[in-house]
């Protein structure tokens, strides 16, 4: 199961009302070009998960940064392994770890009546002629819609792991999925966000794992993996660790006026805290490269790499993990590129 799968599950709600999630409110914000940057770490060990119902407010604010990966969603007929998931719709691409090693991943899903994880297409920087697959048949089920209180399901899930296309070995296991709260939850830097809290219980065999994943219409998500097979469901309980993520960031948007030539503008505001916009404009349709650098000039976050139409564009990028000090954004089309320097100050 991909716990990371869940990092752009978004709900449609008010503040004042229990939280519904459709179909149409997860294609939206798994539009191609939106992207998270997901933070996994192991301390603290404990955590109040608050109580089933309504009304909680939860405080993950002692989470630490810990290892991060960004993912991006990208459209799944121009990754280079869309046959082996015939059917995928959406398709997330990271770099990040596999069994300890630096790889590249593609993870695929389809989206209808639920939203099913398929599998991953995994490539190991010391493999690079080696394409390993996880396959789930069927699809595991990350959301059935709409999701909201009290949403329940269960399915049963064959995963088969394979090495340029020779299997290695299979296991089935079972999921049973509840929504089991909502409240708000406060994240690290300060932000809060409207929530609902999933219960998933997966079992293989005599093994049970218990994770609990709290997420956000913003695309916030918090998913905590009990150390207990049979965890409270309220109050205090012990972790063997844990990820999370601050509100995704929406793919660009496209602004009235078509431009006659390549430019970057300056970021506003700037100093900034926690947010700035990026405004850019390309000509003529080109392939866009747009990329956030720190001080001692290495990259910390892809904010776009697509083709683009001509036009005017601005991307909103939220910094709320990120320490105070310099940083710089890059501007790459054709033979146009551009850097200029951002303050963000906390």
């Amino acid at each position: 199961m991909n716990k990371l799968i869940l990092i752009l599950i978004v709900l449609s709600f008010s503040v004042f009302a229990q939280p519904t999630f459709t179909s149409s409110d997860f294609a939206n914000q798994l539009a191609v070009g939106n992207s998270a940057t997901v933070h996994e770490g192991d301390s603290p060990t404990t955590i109040d998960i608050g109580s089933t119902g309504g009304g909680n407010s939860w405080d993950f604010t002692s989470l630490q940064n810990g290892t991060s990966t960004v993912l991006t969603s990208v459209d799944p007929a121009t990754t280079p392994h869309i046959s082996e998931f015939p059917g995928a719709d959406i398709a997330l691409h990271s770099m990040g770890m596999y069994s300890g090693q630096q790889a590249e991943i593609w993870g695929y899903s389809q989206l209808n009546g639920s939203f099913g994880f398929m599998g991953s297409a995994i490539v190991l920087a010391s493999q690079p002629s080696d394409l390993f697959t996880i396959k789930d048949n069927p699809p595991s089920q990350d959301a059935v819609f709409p999701l909201t209180y009290s949403t329940h399901w269960t399915q049963t899930i064959t995963e088969t792991s394979a090495l340029n296309g020779t299997p290695l070995f299979q296991s089935t296991y079972s999921i049973d999925v509840t929504v089991d709260a909502y409240g708000t939850m406060t994240l690290p830097g300060g932000e809060s966000f409207v929530t609902l809290r999933l219960r998933y219980v997966e079992t293989e065999g005599a093994n049970t794992k218990v994770d609990y994943n709290f997420v956000s219409v913003e695309g916030a998500r918090v998913s905590l993996y009990a150390s207990d097979s049979n965890p409270p469901a309220s109050g205090v309980i012990n972790i063997d660790g844990y990820s999370w993520n601050t509100a995704i960031n929406d793919a660009v948007e496209q602004v009235d006026n078509l431009p006659t030539d390549f430019s970057l503008s300056q970021n506003y505001p700037n100093p900034f805290n926690p947010s700035t916009t990026i405004s850019f404009s390309t000509p003529k349709e080109s392939f866009v490269s747009l990329k956030i650098f720190n001080s001692l000039g290495e990259e910390i976050e892809t904010l776009v790499t697509e083709d683009l139409n001509a036009g005017n564009y601005k991307f909103n990028w939220n910094a709320t993990n990120l320490p105070s000090g310099t940083y710089f954004y890059k501007l790459q089309s054709d033979n146009f590129i551009e850097t200029k320097k951002m303050i963000l100050l906390k």
